[in-house]
């Protein structure tokens, strides 16, 4: 409790004025106490003031504390607040009812000053060691996001330095990336049922999609100019040689590491083509993963548009054609067909991050 006064605030709730002015002068000593004489008047109580606790009387005319504990626990804004009931001896056999409901005691009439100071007191310490852990829990995750953004970070910076121009590549196809899933999702389309957290995951990985370029020799990397089939088949090599290096961190992590589970979906499979002619495995239609299929738009958009030493850039509009015409041989054809409206932002992106 703090020592300048009361911090907690409960709602006394009772059809009999004797009972709140009883429980009133209990409390008032240790909690900040209101009083509401019906749940209509609870519940205009609370739209203005969430209680840390409710004291709540079963037996009331016009709404039953049964009722009205049904509407907080089906109020996300109050579903979490601890219900006491205020039942009378010859109610006991409702105990089990009201615990059902959600109540987290209850307080049996006619009460006294010494019972109904512990049952509160008991349960606004369980309550506050409730919010603690669940602040402890946030931090630790909060944390633990900020160090998979710095893992992801690093992993991809490394790739950047073995090539200058790939740095801006990883930029605009993260970019992209979220362009994608994020359009997908608002399209409520089941084939493309994205949870937040997979949609989340796939924007972040995507930054690694060409890890496996570190293990390729710079002769290859860098030559400028185009490679040769035997070069070309070592280069392809980036994607195994990706997967790999993930794998290593996987096992290392362990249950901590479904970020990078996502990162190893997307170096194996983003080219892969919806025809099957893809690699390294040859995956065709649904047996790519989403993530991949979402990658390998991203990237190759980004591969037409943006300068090479073989080539130069090509327009919004001629990457476009492309990859219309290779809609259903390399990319996902309901995919293509539901980005429409996304793709001109495409063009956004790429005019301010080139």
């Amino acid at each position: 409790m703090d020592k300048d006064g009361p911090n907690h605030a409960i709602l006394v709730v009772d059809d009999d004025a004797t009972n709140l002015r009883m429980l009133q002068e209990i409390l008032k000593p240790l909690y900040k106490v209101y009083a509401a004489p019906s749940g209509d008047r609870a519940l205009a109580f609370l739209e203005n003031r969430v209680p840390d606790m409710i004291l709540l009387d079963v037996e009331m005319p016009v709404m039953s504390g049964y009722e009205l504990i049904k509407r907080l626990k089906d109020d996300a804004r109050f579903s979490s607040i601890p219900v006491l009931f205020l039942t009378a001896q010859e109610g006991r056999d409702k105990e089990e009812q009201a615990l059902h409901l959600g109540a987290v005691d209850y307080i049996l009439k006619p009460i006294t000053t010494g019972v109904v100071r512990a049952r509160v007191n008991l349960h606004i310490e369980l309550e506050d060691y409730r919010k603690r852990l669940e602040t402890l829990v946030s931090e630790k995750t909060e944390k633990l996001r900020l160090t998979q953004d710095s893992i992801l970070d690093i992993l991809a910076n490394v790739t950047a330095w073995r090539d200058s121009g790939t740095g801006g590549h990883i930029d605009r196809t993260t970019a992209y990336t979220r362009l994608v899933v994020e359009g997908l999702a608002q399209k409520n389309d089941p084939e493309y049922d994205i949870p937040p957290q997979y949609r989340e995951h796939i924007i972040k990985s995507s930054k690694l999609h060409d890890i496996g370029k570190v293990a390729v020799s710079d002769n290859i990397l860098l030559k400028p100019g185009r490679l040769t089939p035997e070069e070309f088949a070592e280069i392809k090599k980036h994607t195994t040689f990706g997967a790999q290096m993930i794998d290593d961190a996987i096992r290392d992590l362990g249950d901590d590491s479904s970020f990078l589970h996502v990162a190893r979906e997307i170096v194996i499979s983003h080219h892969e083509w919806w025809n099957g002619g893809g690699y390294p495995n040859g995956l065709a239609g649904s047996d790519i993963p989403i993530s991949g299929r979402v990658m390998a738009v991203s990237d190759i958009y980004d591969s037409l548009t943006s300068e090479r030493p073989y080539k130069g850039p090509m327009t919004h509009e001629e990457a476009m054609d492309i990859i219309y015409k290779e809609t259903g041989v390399h990319f996902d054809p309901n995919m293509i067909k539901l980005l429409e409206d996304t793709f001109p932002l495409f063009k956004e992106i790429a005019a301010a991050l080139n």
